[in-house]
């Protein structure tokens, strides 16, 4: 008899693809994804699952379902000193990407020389033959904006542009031609600030993040390549509110990881979620090893992803790759100095650049470039 269960349960995981949690206990049954309408904002759907067999985490990495996987691999990094922003362009809270093949970095904040006043940015930089330089300036002044690049450009959503109030604004950079200029697109259904964004299948995600008064643990899209078109929102994230988690596009899949669900007292979170768009469909995975907010991550292939810029009360500079298979984490090294709210972009195959940031709760911004070479 329990031969034949266990069988049960393997069927139901190969065709149902059900939930694997260590929790056992929720399944987040999708709802079509909906959108913006003149209703406005719309509720997604989560069910309690009474009739779907739940495998810990565990259970299947005793069996052999995991044979077909690519398994762990073995990975270092050299990190090195890239070349710094100019010292007055030094920024936290930016967004970055690479637009006609330079990289770009907008919006931010910093604090006076005395620390009595912090100043919020809209300017940009472009690094073009071997140097920063200066690039056109978003709109607004922006910072803690979630932001997202692929090949049609640097796209950026809400922010905020005064530290208490959030905007719902979204503004794309296509091009660094002479005259090039941000483009407005359909604006956010909610104003929103300190969140995540990613791109995946040419769609712009951003998820959870704060609306001024209160934090969200909702997500939104926006298909990119249609002209005109309007935010539609996804299902919820299963877990807390929270602020500055990582979102990341890796493979078939979103990952959101980490994040802050309480300012005071501290409450940094070390969960895990993985999104099926396919399906509008949420997992909660096992929790990672560690807690951490205000970081970035990027994948190196379909089952691993490099993550740094890692806060949890005080500001780290260690990097590490997460094995997406066990959800283990291996440390490869370390930034040049500690920095959080800062960018990652994939600049080669196996180059990244975490370029400025927070290097800790002193009212500091760095102009550092920490280059992460992945052997």
């Amino acid at each position: 008899m329990k031969n034949l269960i266990l069988m049960l349960c393997l069927s139901i995981i190969f065709t149902s693809r059900a939930v694997l949690s260590t929790g056992a206990g929720w399944h987040w049954i999708n709802s079509p994804v909906i959108c913006q309408g003149q209703a406005g904002v719309l509720q997604s759907v989560k069910q309690q699952d009474n009739g779907m067999i739940v495998l810990p985490f565990s259970d299947l990495t005793n069996t052999n379902l995991n044979k077909n996987m690519n398994r762990p691999k073995m990975y270092n990094c050299i990190v090195t000193v890239g070349t710094p922003l100019p010292q007055e362009w030094a920024r936290g809270g930016h967004v970055a990407g690479i637009v006609d093949g330079s990289v770009v970095v907008a919006g931010g904040n910093n604090w006076s020389k005395d620390k009595t006043a912090k100043y919020w940015l809209k300017n940009s930089a472009i690094f073009r033959d071997g140097k920063w330089v200066q690039g056109p300036d978003l709109p607004k002044p922006l910072a803690y904006s979630m932001y997202a690049h692929d090949r049609s450009g640097l796209f950026v959503a809400g922010g905020t542009g005064d530290g208490t109030s959030v905007s719902g604004d979204v503004y794309h950079l296509n091009s660094l031609k002479e005259g090039a200029e941000w483009k407005s697109l359909s604006r956010l259904p909610e104003a929103i600030g300190y969140g995540a964004g990613a791109i995946l299948n040419n769609k712009f995600y951003i998820a959870c993040g704060s609306l001024g008064t209160a934090k969200t643990n909702r997500m939104w899209v926006l298909d990119i390549k249609n002209t005109g078109g309007k935010w539609c929102e996804c299902q919820s994230l299963p877990g807390d509110e929270r602020m500055f988690p990582s979102l990341v596009a890796c493979g078939r899949y979103l990952y959101l990881l980490g994040g802050l669900a309480e300012i005071s007292p501290l409450k940094p979170l070390k969960d895990i979620y993985r999104y099926d768009p396919d399906k509008n469909e949420w997992i909660r995975l096992p929790d990672l090893p560690m807690t951490g907010y205000a970081w970035v991550s990027q994948p190196i292939d379909d089952n691993h992803l490099i993550i740094t810029g890692r806060a949890d009360g005080t500001v780290h500079k260690d990097i590490w790759i997460i094995d997406l298979v066990d959800l283990s984490m291996k440390q490869i090294g370390n930034l040049i100095s500690p920095a959080a709210t800062s960018p990652l972009i994939k600049i080669a195959k196996k180059q990244w650049w975490l370029i400025g940031g927070e290097p800790d709760g002193n009212k500091n911004r760095t102009e550092k470039v920490s280059v992460i070479h992945l052997k």
